[in-house]
């Protein structure tokens, strides 16, 4: 008798066991910083699916590839199983718009202030079940936030290259950019229109910042990157060159709109 019940028991447990994992939230990201506000919020066992270009923290990489960030593959995502997507700006709308009619729940994150950053982390954990996870996240981000805007403020001009060849910046108009601006640094791109304008040499040459931000070079370290990019940027400034402060920007840290931000900010304010 008591072997029947006990069997009985575990057979119960294995029930509800499987029923939890077949309705438990699966989950799909289409950026990178989404891949990692889902780990950040320890929900990485749920990600089920992420873009090819997904590729922090170290277990993004082995995740299931759904396609790129502007063209995923739809039949790649409903083999995922997924139940949610994490969308942004960037992302083709004809296809999160089908997946939609499929049933999937599509959570769209799109911050464009710097003072969005912490409201989408507590968004998206809300939406996600894990709220109080989230709010300690954007605590920490607004508290670093809070820092940078507290400090003394700085007077240097800047320009922050996003790519060359054409020359990819960033305007006031954007979250990114709104942080620089808590830190008091001026922006030679101001508050344009466009958020990401393509800058002429010749309003960089009539507008010289003090400070040129770059990435680095792909397959090249740190210092093969720095002499590599003040090269180029040679080449617009001549001799001047030497007048300018040629930065690299650590990885990813202070364009991705997520957890990493705050590494971002402690940049800013090594400036």
């Amino acid at each position: 008798m008591r072997s029947k019940y006990f069997n009985f028991v575990i057979l119960i447990i294995f029930y509800f066991q499987v029923s939890y994992a077949n309705n438990k939230q699966k989950i799909v990201t289409l950026a990178p910083n989404l891949t990692e506000i889902v780990f950040a919020l320890d929900l990485g066992d749920q990600l089920v699916g992420n873009t090819l270009i997904c590729d922090y923290p170290i277990k993004a990489k082995s995740i299931f590839k759904v396609g790129q960030y502007n063209d995923p593959n739809l039949e790649k995502i409903l083999t995922s199983g997924a139940t949610v997507v994490l969308a942004t700006k960037g992302n083709p709308i004809t296809k999160l718009n089908k997946l939609k009619s499929y049933g999937i729940k599509i959570i769209e994150v799109n911050p464009e202030r710097a003072e969005d950053l912490p409201v989408i982390i507590k968004e998206v954990a809300k939406k996600l079940g894990v709220e109080k996870k989230g709010e300690i996240i954007a605590k920490r981000i607004q508290e670093a936030m809070d820092s940078l805007e507290n400090k003394p403020k700085k007077s240097n001009s800047f320009l922050f290259a996003l790519q060359f060849n054409p020359i990819y910046s960033v305007s006031e108009e954007t979250w990114l950019g709104g942080l620089f601006l808590k830190s008091g640094l001026k922006n030679i791109v101001g508050k344009s229109v466009i958020k990401y304008p393509i800058i002429s040499e010749e309003y960089l040459i009539k507008n010289r910042p003090d400070i040129i931000l770059v990435g680095s070079v792909e397959g090249k370290n740190k210092k093969e990157s720095l002499t590599l990019q003040t090269g180029f940027i040679k080449k617009i400034y001549g001799n001047d060159i030497d007048k300018i402060k040629v930065i690299i920007v650590p990885d990813d840290v202070l364009v991705r709109p997520g957890p990493r931000i705050i590494e971002g900010i402690k940049f800013i304010e090594s400036l």
